[in-house]
């Protein structure tokens, strides 16, 4: 089971109606040795991020802003005074009203009197007692291991923000798997501004189930050229969604390389689709990676991302379409790329 990608932030294609923002306010107390002077805090607004920064004095800093419900947020601090042994990142649920939050010298961050935060933090602290990750590598490993304790928090909290981003996060579920934990969430959580993104999102990916025919798309090559998939209509094509950003994607690309050069002769190729948003760098990572198939990029705000037709919330990832421009597959990766060899005809 492989779980090592990264997220993507993309507006939905079906049209939400918002919940109206409250305001909220943090005030915080920094007890580190390392005296950080900037306290940032990053969180996700619609299909936006919000990156707001308060300076830190004397250990103290505060923010406030509107947020229409709870949302995960991340706690960074920079411009540290002293010499840094270890940067300091948490996060917490953001949510309308008032957040007290106190980071200690064990580097341990607490929210007072948000119930959300309680039931987070005895979470995270279930799933430390199964392990921690100490590096990329163990991370795919672990994640196995927490899912069980993951499904018996949902289960218990079907009201809860948490459940929802949990849910979010179980890549190798079926359809049938979302849809069935998402009918258990209570009706408040599936209203909220998350749940209707979230149950449009299934709704989206009904249309890229096995056997669907896949959406067709148009952007532009490396030299500014349109380029569709119907242009591929006749061969077997594994569209490839990835970022120059992104570690595990470019950590995938040997594999995919190495299917490639093994099954090229055979009537397949690779179409990438980058979500690069730096044209400079999306070109760099081609020419670093040696990928010797054709590659598009989403450079032409006035077009939909192609990842959003086929709902991608992460990456790497993939769709197998064959000759008929019916897709036959999808997530091939690793070991799993050893599948081309019955799937191709």
């Amino acid at each position: 089971m492989i779980r090592n990608r990264c997220y993507l932030l993309l507006a939905l294609l079906l049209p939400i109606a918002a919940y109206a923002a409250k305001p909220f306010r943090v005030t915080g107390n920094v007890h580190l040795a390392e005296h950080p002077v900037w306290a940032m805090l990053i969180y996700k607004s619609g299909d936006q991020y919000v990156r707001d920064s308060a300076r830190i004095t004397d250990g103290k800093f505060t923010f406030a802003g509107e947020v229409a419900e709870p949302v995960k947020t991340l706690l960074r601090f920079v411009g540290y005074t002293s010499p840094v042994r270890n940067f300091f990142r948490g996060d917490f649920y953001l949510e309308p009203g008032n957040h007290a939050i106190t980071i200690s010298e064990d580097r341990k961050l607490t929210v007072q009197g948000s119930l959300l935060n309680d039931e987070y933090v005895q979470l995270q602290q279930e799933l430390a007692k199964i392990g921690e990750p100490t590096n990329s590598k163990n991370i795919d490993s672990l994640v196995v291991l927490w899912e069980p304790v993951q499904q018996d928090f949902i289960s218990r909290h079907p009201a809860s923000f948490i459940s929802l981003d949990l849910l979010e996060g179980f890549s190798d579920y079926t359809l049938e798997q979302q849809e069935a934990t998402f009918a258990g969430f209570t009706p408040a959580l599936k209203n909220s501004n998350a749940g209707k993104a979230f149950a449009a999102m299934l709704e989206n990916l009904k249309r890229v189930q096995i056997g669907a025919v896949a959406p067709d798309f148009t952007e532009k090559d490396t030299a500014g050229i349109d380029v569709s998939l119907k242009d591929f209509r006749g061969k077997y094509v594994l569209v490839d969604f990835w970022a120059s950003w992104c570690g595990p994607c470019l950590a995938e690309m040997p594999n995919v390389l190495k299917a490639y050069n093994k099954y090229k002769g055979r009537n397949f190729t690779v179409l990438g689709v980058s979500s690069d948003k730096s044209k400079a760098d999306w070109i760099m990572a081609i020419q670093r990676v040696r990928m010797p198939w054709k590659n598009i990029s989403h450079q032409d705000p006035q077009r939909v991302y192609a990842g959003k037709l086929y709902s991608v919330r992460f990456i790497p990832q993939n769709f197998l379409i064959n000759p008929e421009g019916k897709i036959i597959a999808h997530n091939l990766r690793g070991e799993g790329l050893e599948k081309l060899d019955e799937l191709l005809k």
